[in-house]
């Protein structure tokens, strides 16, 4: 069945399904007073659709609120801005704007397949302009206050290196924020290995603090090119050693395109012990900037 683009839109690609979305990219069609008008010009949107195994599922339902809410609360050029929620027969569905950039992943698979690594001067851009977006996310507030964002389920996958070389976030179905109501709690983990310790164990929900330790494990593994973070594989298995053992730093330790400064700022925010962290990404910019000033 092709993919049902809401009411007012035309499908441009579909996307892909995931666990909990079911992604493609729509435009809007030309309003029937203007038939003629080329709707090709008008810039493709992203349209989510929970995915058929999550249609039904209260996870499922509570992760597309949880991104229709962090979008339409937390407005930043980072992050996609929300353009329409609505349901139909298919089920709920939002439409957002689409976030330009290459996620991390990618960025490494085209300098491995180049046979070489990111170039020093890249890889330290992207630590700190990512660090940098994170604390500006976090500290992000409206006329009623702090609107106290986490963004759930930072990854390679959803940390963007946007065309004029600015970091975007994307896929906010594990978010949390200000006024959040208890009904949208769920059982969320992040994505493995970058998931922090406390809530690997299930003993924390997606917090801020949680989102530095899973930009600095992101970000350690984009520095060393992607090299392993454990010994396990199998998500369970990784889940496990993350909350027992926490990440393996060797390659981190020896990771060239930083300085020895940079590299104990990243490591210390993957400590297993939450206390023992800086705690906020502004905190982590702070000592990232420390260690790239002249005798840092």
């Amino acid at each position: 069945m092709p993919y049902p683009a809401p009411e007012g839109t035309e499908l441009v690609e579909h996307l892909g399904t995931g666990t909990t979305f079911d992604v493609a990219l729509v435009r809007p069609g030309p309003p029937p007073q203007d038939a003629g008008r080329d709707p090709t010009h008008a810039p493709a949107l992203v349209c989510k659709r929970l995915a058929p195994g999550a249609l039904h599922a209260h996870a499922g339902r509570a992760a597309i609120v949880r991104e229709a809410r962090a979008l339409a609360l937390a407005r930043h050029p980072a992050l996609p801005a929300l353009v329409r929620v609505g349901a139909d027969r298919h089920g709920p569905f939002l439409i957002e704007t689409r976030r330009e950039g290459t996620s991390l992943r990618d960025v490494l698979d085209g300098w491995r397949g180049r046979g070489r690594p990111p170039p020093a001067s890249l890889v330290v851009h992207v630590v700190r302009t990512a660090i940098e977006t994170l604390a500006e996310l976090h500290e992000l507030a409206d006329d009623q206050g702090a609107i106290r964002l986490a963004h759930g389920d930072i990854g390679p996958d959803h940390v963007l290196l946007g065309p004029l070389g600015d970091i975007g976030l994307v896929d906010l179905g594990a978010a949390r924020f200000r006024g959040m109501e208890p009904e949208l709690e769920t059982a969320d983990r992040g994505t493995a290995p970058f998931v922090a310790p406390e809530v690997a164990r299930g003993e924390s929900p997606p917090t801020p603090r949680g989102d530095v330790y899973a930009m600095a494990a992101t970000l350690a593994a984009f520095a060393t090119g992607g090299a392993p973070l454990t010994r396990a594989r199998d998500r369970a298995a990784v889940l496990v050693e993350i909350g027992e053992s926490g990440l393996c730093l060797d390659a981190l330790a020896s990771a060239d395109a930083l300085s020895p400064g940079q590299r104990r700022a990243l490591a210390r925010e993957l400590d297993r012990d939450p206390a023992r962290r800086a705690g906020s990404a502004r905190a982590l910019l702070d000592a990232f900037d420390a260690a790239s000033a002249p005798g840092g």
